[in-house]
């Protein structure tokens, strides 16, 4: 169903979405496909990545968001991610031992960087808000092959946290700017 992904030959992958109404992203190099991403809920808090090889399942912490745990299918935690307070940079530690870190160069550009102390830069992930489609370039660093398909979805699902949260932020503030003078009139 799915082909593993092999990095010496692609370097640039994509992450479709089907429709905008769809909980599916599928991960294609306009060729094959090596998987998709299935979000559980409307909240998009759990969400579960499928490949060739592997099956993992991402969840938000109930009471944090700055707590993410990664699971395999026989629930098992794999590692987890967290991100401090103030900060931009959120931390993957898996128990394979790869560290990563995830963050925009910026506050301005659209795209994501994954970057690791011993890999250095493994891929920038363009990321367009009315798009349905993700635009992923790796470069050939020498993580490991395996590790590259989970930080492609993992990277993926931490996009999708962070337009959630800003929504949440800029609805709740046109809601106390708009939303809160028409009830007090009224």
């Amino acid at each position: 169903m799915y082909l593993t992904l092999e990095t010496k030959s692609t370097s640039e992958l994509y992450l479709v979405r089907k429709g905008w109404f769809t909980r599916e992203i599928e991960l294609t190099d306009n060729t094959h496909s090596y998987g998709k991403i299935v979000y559980h809920r409307l909240s998009k808090r759990i969400a579960t990545a499928i490949t060739a090889s592997n099956t993992w399942i991402f969840k938000r912490a109930d009471n944090s968001y700055r707590y993410i745990s990664v699971t395999d299918e026989n629930g098992e935690i794999i590692g987890t991610a967290n991100r401090d307070i103030f900060s931009r940079i959120t931390t993957l530690s898996l128990q394979t031992g790869l560290v990563a870190k995830f963050h925009k160069p910026s506050i301005w550009s659209r795209h994501y960087v994954w970057e690791s102390d011993d890999y250095g830069q493994i891929m920038h992930i363009y990321s367009y808000p009315f798009g349905l489609r993700n635009d992923i370039n790796i470069d050939q660093s020498m993580a490991p092959a395996s590790s590259i398909l989970f930080l492609t979805f993992f990277g993926s699902y931490l996009v999708h946290l962070k337009r959630q949260r800003n929504n949440a932020i800029v609805s709740g503030l046109l809601y106390s700017l708009w939303g809160g003078r028409n009830l007090k009139r009224s």
